[in-house]
C-alpha cells in the first residue's frame, strides 16, 4: 500500500511538473518575442537581399552590428564594397571600394540638428534589425513544429511592412509575401527568410538575414583625424 501511494504521488508529481513545465515554455517550446529582439542592448547580423529580374540575380549584402545609439555597417554587391557607421553624434560614410579623394576615404556627417524623420535616418535603420522587427511583428505568423519555427504570409500593403522594406528592395513593391522565422529560446529572432514578387511576376525577393551576438559589444573602427571630410568644419572654415 505504502509503495503504491509512493507511485502515485511520484506520477501526481511528474504531472504537476510537466504542467508548470509547459505552461512556462520549457523543452523545445520556443515563442516568438519580436519586442525581445527590438529591446536588445546590441545585436550582430548579417542580411542577403537578392533580386531576380529575368533570371539575373543583383544581390546586396550587410554585415553588421548594432546597438541603441551606434551601429557599424559593410556592405557588398558584386566586387564593390562600402561601409558606415554611427556613433552618437555623428554617421560616417566610406568610400566605395575605399576610393581616396585628397587623402580621405570617409564622409563624417554630424546628426545632433538632424529631425528624427529625416530620409538619411530612414536609410541608416534599414542597415540595422529594425526592418526585420517591422516585418514579423505585422506577419500572420503561426509555429510549424516545435523548434522554434514560424511561418506565414505578411500583407505587402500594410503601412509599417511597405516602409520597413522600402530601403532593402530599391524601392520595388513585392506581393505573395511569406515569411519564415526561427526564435531561440529567448524568444529572439536567429533566422528570418522573405519572399515575394511583384505584381507582373518578373522580379523576385529573397531576403535572408541571421541574428546572433545578443548583448555582445559593438567595436566601431572610427576613422582617424585627417582621413575623413567633415561638411560642418568645413563651413566654419571659410
Amino acid at each position: 500500500m505504502r509503495k503504491a501511494a509512493l507511485s502515485s504521488l511520484g506520477l501526481a508529481l511528474l504531472g504537476a511538473l510537466a504542467f508548470a513545465f509547459a505552461a512556462s515554455g520549457g523543452g523545445n517550446a520556443r515563442e516568438l518575442d519580436a519586442a525581445r529582439t527590438a529591446n536588445a542592448a546590441s545585436v550582430h547580423y548579417r542580411v542577403t537581399v537578392t533580386l531576380t529580374h529575368a533570371n539575373s540575380p543583383v544581390t546586396l549584402r550587410i554585415r553588421g552590428a548594432a546597438a541603441h545609439d551606434e551601429f557599424v555597417a559593410h556592405l557588398a554587391m558584386g566586387s564593390v564594397t562600402a561601409a558606415v557607421m554611427r556613433d552618437p553624434h555623428f554617421v560616417y560614410e566610406g568610400a566605395p571600394g575605399s576610393i581616396v579623394v585628397g587623402g580621405m576615404t570617409w564622409l563624417r556627417l554630424p546628426t545632433d540638428h538632424i529631425p528624427p524623420r529625416a530620409k538619411l535616418f530612414s536609410m541608416l535603420r534599414a542597415l540595422t534589425a529594425s526592418p526585420f522587427v517591422h516585418v514579423v511583428s505585422e506577419a500572420k505568423l503561426s509555429r510549424v513544429g516545435a523548434h522554434g519555427v514560424f511561418a506565414g504570409p505578411v500583407a505587402y500593403d500594410d503601412p509599417v511592412v511597405r516602409t520597413a522594406l522600402y530601403q532593402l528592395t530599391g524601392g520595388f513593391e513585392f506581393r505573395g509575401l511569406h515569411l519564415r522565422v526561427v526564435v531561440g529560446r529567448d524568444g529572439r529572432l536567429r533566422t528570418f527568410f522573405l519572399t515575394g514578387r511583384t505584381a507582373d511576376r518578373l522580379t523576385t525577393l529573397a531576403l535572408h538575414a541571421q541574428f546572433y551576438g545578443y548583448g555582445s559589444p559593438v567595436r566601431l573602427p572610427l576613422p582617424k583625424p585627417g582621413s575623413f571630410m567633415d561638411p560642418a568644419l568645413l563651413q566654419l572654415r571659410a
